[in-house]
């Protein structure tokens, strides 16, 4: 443990993001009975040091009072750290982060990849394939500076193969220590404008840290940082769809570039609640039909007090306010103001106070309906970036909102 550095015992850690990580140790680190609550504990496998967190005992075999080393005991692991040790009581704080999404380079709209296509040459067909470094973004922000980067690399099991991969990562870097839930409120940031632009759910694909204390010698004070490694459980899982996305709602050059995506981030630093409750509702799993309902109408009720700091309005009198300020493509794409604001106020109260009497055959109405308020706040949220009209009328004219308006018109007809 980090408060009894000296024990020491040999074990085995594996992590699952899906079950969180599992942690086997030869031993029961000497202690008289299991700790209550959450621990931190630390980890070295030959040149790695690992900090392990949110960490509890489950079992124990073998003696219960005892040196360090006897018996054995299986602990759950919440996230890890690799590369650095924290002490017992040190917060976990970084300046720097760097991570990764699931089709970030559909939403940014470049590739440092490309094919002129099959040619002949000689008699023999030719492809000329070109990788190339594609230029850094670099956007300053109220927190510091954000870097958009593109990484290139070659995988050669020649004569069989040759692999040619690119990624894009987006680096954050404070002037000072941050709480690490800090830092991940503005990843969280910029992972909700990614996935409202590409119309699903983006998963972080890796994420690591940076200590300015965390270096690979610490007695040489030119020493280079090391990558802090992270593994948690994140709500979003990579790998949920097979293909990139073939048209994405909006794009990064959409919103405005740099000048946008610096806008968005003071926007979203004021609507997190919001944006909590209205990404849930675009998550393949996890939620009942009902309560994504629910959980969209509260969020569009927030963003509405937020943005008219009006605390006293009805319920139908925020949505027909907000359905004003995302604009007559929206007004005409639920078909009927009025009804669909009746009908999300209905539903609201009448489960809000258990009285729904909708046969179970009408979910489809609650999904159908909670898709509306999604994009009826995205497009609420990209109003407020002065750079992103061009977002907005390429929003309104993408596959999903053209879905979302064709079933609610038909549905609200049917009412």
């Amino acid at each position: 443990m980090a408060t009894e550095p000296r024990n020491k015992v040999h074990g085995a850690l594996t992590f699952d993001p899906a079950t969180r990580g599992r942690l086997r140790l030869d031993g029961v680190l000497g202690l008289a009975g299991c700790p209550s609550g959450y621990v931190r504990l630390l980890g070295e496998s030959q040149e790695t040091f690992y900090t392990l967190e949110r960490c509890f005992e489950k079992s124990r075999k073998g003696s219960v009072i005892g040196p360090p080393g006897f018996g054995v005991s299986t602990w759950s692991v919440g996230e890890v750290f690799t590369n650095v040790h924290f002490s017992a009581d040190e917060e976990i704080a970084f300046d720097r982060m760097m991570f990764e999404l699931e089709d970030l380079a559909s939403w940014l709209g470049r590739s440092g990849i490309s094919a002129d296509g099959m040619q002949s040459v000689d008699g023999t067909l030719v492809m000329q394939i070109e990788q190339r470094w594609l230029r850094r973004d670099a956007v300053a922000t109220d927190f510091g500076e954000l870097d958009i980067m593109h990484n290139l690399g070659q995988r050669n099991r020649l004569p069989r193969e040759l692999t040619l991969w690119q990624s894009f990562g987006i680096r954050i870097e404070l002037s000072t220590l941050v709480p690490k839930p800090e830092l991940l409120d503005i990843a969280s940031d910029l992972q909700d404008l990614v996935s409202m632009g590409i119309d699903r759910p983006s998963a972080y694909t890796k994420v690591v840290f940076s200590h300015p204390d965390a270096v690979e010698d610490a007695d040489d004070p030119q020493s280079e940082r090391v990558e802090i490694g992270h593994f948690g459980r994140w709500i979003v899982k990579d790998g949920a769809y097979e293909a990139p996305p073939t048209d994405v709602a909006f794009s990064y050059a959409d919103i405005g570039n740099g000048p946008g995506l610096r806008s968005w981030l003071a926007l979203a630093a004021e609507h997190r609640s919001t944006l909590a409750r209205i990404m849930a509702v675009r998550r393949p799993t996890g939620m009942y039909s009902e309560e994504r309902l629910l959980n969209a109408v509260a969020a569009a009720e927030g963003l509405h007090r937020d943005l008219t700091n009006n605390s006293k309005e009805t319920l139908k009198a925020r949505l027909v306010q907000l359905a004003q300020l995302a604009g007559p493509r929206f007004e005409a794409a639920v078909g009927d103001v009025d009804m669909w604001s009746e009908f999300l106020k209905e539903e609201r109260h009448e489960h809000a106070h258990n009285r729904s009497q909708r046969p179970a055959a009408n979910v489809d109405h609650y999904r159908q309906m909670a898709d509306s308020v999604y994009w009826l706040i995205v497009l609420c949220l990209l109003s407020q970036i002065p750079t992103a009209r061009p977002a907005i009328e390429r929003a309104v004219r993408s596959p999903g909102f053209d879905d979302m308006a064709a079933t609610v018109t038909a549905m609200i007809g049917r009412l």
